[in-house]
């Protein structure tokens, strides 16, 4: 029995919008890095991305998006969220991250 490796993928809409969907794993998150450099770096403005299409997130997926607001911030931009998973809201209470997602979901 072989289990497929986690995938995660990244689009850039027509409105500037980076819209992520799959699984955003600790197997997926190094690619899915790689990834959003492109875009975010080409993009100007607040960095918008859309997780509605995300089937699930763990630890690892909430860290690539710290280190993306990380990054934000840097550049003197805000990380956006739209489309928070139900289980993303839950994990970010449990690590004291609840205000964090809620400011950057309400941006």
């Amino acid at each position: 029995m072989s289990t497929q490796p986690a995938v995660a993928n990244v689009v850039l809409g027509e409105d500037g919008v980076l819209l992520l969907s799959g699984v955003l794993d600790f197997d997926s998150v190094i690619g899915l890095n790689e990834q959003l450099r492109e875009p975010i770096a080409s993009t100007g403005g607040d960095i918008i991305l859309d997780l509605s299409g995300l089937e699930r997130v763990n630890s690892v997926g909430l860290s690539l998006l710290l280190r993306v607001a990380e990054q934000a911030e840097q550049s003197e931009r805000r990380l956006r969220l739209r489309g928070v998973p139900a289980g993303l809201q839950s994990m970010a209470e449990v690590c004291g991250l609840d205000v964090w997602l809620q400011q950057a979901s309400a941006a």
